[in-house]
């Protein structure tokens, strides 16, 4: 039995909605500071993956996301201060 061939634009426009359940969840994953907190403990290189890739992605999609990185960076160091406690 052989795979059925599908190009990358059906690929999307088939799975379009898993993607945005994904997105969705990631999205309150990242508002989640309790896991935020016990991933820190856990795999403090993980995070900041987590975050690179956030503010990558935030670079992508808006030429002005000083405002937004800056409210990113505020609730960051807010639970830097968190796990200090």
């Amino acid at each position: 039995m052989t795979a059925k061939e599908i190009n990358v634009s059906d690929y999307f426009k088939k799975n379009n909605r898993k993607f945005i359940k994904f997105g969705e969840n990631f999205a309150k994953l990242l508002n989640d500071e309790e896991l935020i907190n016990e991933l820190a403990r856990k795999d403090l290189e993980k995070l900041a993956k987590v975050w690179k890739l956030v503010f990558e992605l935030m670079g992508e999609q808006s030429a002005d996301n000083g405002e937004k990185l800056a409210e990113l960076i505020g609730v960051y160091n807010d639970i830097g201060k968190d796990i200090e406690q």
